[in-house]
């Protein structure tokens, strides 16, 4: 089954306008803003789930996730099958804040994603501020490098610590993986250096402030997948 979160209609500043209220235990629980007693903040997308559940704030509208972070997290839709080759992953990341070294994107491949570290499994792809990307394997307590940071002119750059929008997409097959930023190929790996089948999600580095949209991971690899 395929589960899609379009393009928003909303404006980002309005995503960003309802981080304060997000935190809690609750997720479905209306927030107050903070300083303002009668005011009260839409609900944060109730649909995804955080590691560390206590760290990062999730906001946002059903279009769009507004994520903020003081440790590096992962998050992904709750309820969501897992997949198995051929699928694609896209999600558009637009950084509101952040320094330029710290990376964002997606994850795929995962398992025990609500536990900790030491038991995750998950392949990630990344983009930072200085326009590079990165591919990486978490095995438990190990992060082994498939492809190691490497500057790409189809990456938007951070401007003030500011930075994006930047598509990102990952066209999964049995061989083949391919990954792409704003519709350009930037690498192609094979399957067997990854993991590829489990569920699919997002990361976020060290005190970044992020909208996501349009996350999706569909059934299909994109066209080139079996190259």
């Amino acid at each position: 089954m395929t589960r899609r979160f379009p393009a928003p209609a909303a404006a980002a500043l309005a995503c960003l306008a309802a981080l304060a209220a997000c935190r809690g235990d609750d997720p479905g629980a209306p927030r107050r803003v903070a300083g303002d007693s009668a005011a009260v903040s839409p609900a944060p997308p109730p649909a995804w789930r955080a590691n560390p559940a206590a760290g990062p704030t999730l906001g946002g509208t059903a279009d769009s996730v507004v994520i903020e972070t003081g440790p590096h997290s992962i998050a992904w839709p709750t309820g969501e099958h897992e997949l198995a080759p051929p699928y694609t992953i896209r999600a558009t990341f637009d950084k509101k804040r952040g320094r330029l070294h710290e990376g964002y994107g997606v994850i795929f491949g995962g398992s025990g994603l609500e536990g900790p570290e030491q038991g995750q499994v998950y392949s990630y792809f990344l983009v930072r501020g200085d326009g590079s990307f990165l591919v990486k394997r978490r095995q438990g307590g190990e992060t082994p490098v498939v492809r190691d940071w490497t500057q790409h002119p189809a990456i938007r750059r951070d401007v003030d610590e500011t930075g994006g929008p930047n598509r990102l997409e990952v066209a999964v097959s049995d061989t083949v993986a391919v990954f792409r930023v704003n519709g350009t190929e930037v690498a192609r790996v094979p399957s067997a250096e990854l993991s590829v089948r489990g569920l699919a999600g997002v990361r976020t580095a060290h005190e970044c402030l992020l909208v996501v949209r349009g996350f999706g991971a569909e059934p299909g690899a994109a066209d080139g997948g079996e190259r």
